[in-house]
């Protein structure tokens, strides 16, 4: 579901293990739907502060990219925003084993495309009821709550959203 905050806690994951040395780096790419295996290959390479030609095909910078990434030694690569799924082979993005040390993470709305791409499944749960409240209330100020009228119209909008942190922090 869209909203429900798949892309804010890759960010806080993200902004954790900055502070860590678990791995030598973060790579962060969003995917989007409008999936370019070219700019994919291209974000990932400048995060590692490489650039790929642009007058070779994708199967011949799938290759440059693999060996920066098995250059790079122990690496997570957060993938945001998949629609649809794609080979990692043909991107270049190196396949992530025990031996290797490096991660691979990716935020769908689709369970399709987790099987496709063989990853396990989190689920982002929905906020419940008094979360969301709490959420809600934070958007819209606490001095709201002692009025006894719009009190049960904020728990009408909370109930509305349907405990999807993007909804409730939009109408707030």
């Amino acid at each position: 579901m869209g909203g429900v905050g798949k892309t804010t806690i890759m960010k806080h994951v993200h902004n954790r293990l900055l502070k860590e040395d678990k791995f030598k780096k973060l790579i962060w790419a969003t995917v989007s739907q409008d999936f370019d295996v070219r700019r994919l290959q291209n974000d990932i390479a400048s995060q590692l502060e490489k650039t790929l030609s642009d007058d070779k095909n994708t199967t011949i910078r799938a290759g440059e990219l693999l060996e920066m990434l098995r250059k790079q030694g122990s690496f997570l690569l957060i993938l945001d925003d998949v629609w649809s799924s794609f080979s990692f082979e043909d991107v270049g993005i190196l396949e992530p084993t025990t031996d290797n040390g490096c991660k691979l993470v990716l935020t769908t709305r689709s369970a399709k495309v987790v099987r496709e791409m063989d990853c396990k499944k989190v689920q982002v749960p929905y906020l419940l009821t008094d979360e969301a409240m709490q959420l809600f209330l934070s958007k819209v100020g606490q001095d709201m709550l002692p009025n006894p009228n719009l009190e049960s119209i904020m728990k009408d909008v909370v109930c509305e959203c349907g405990g999807l942190p993007l909804a409730l922090k939009v109408l707030g």
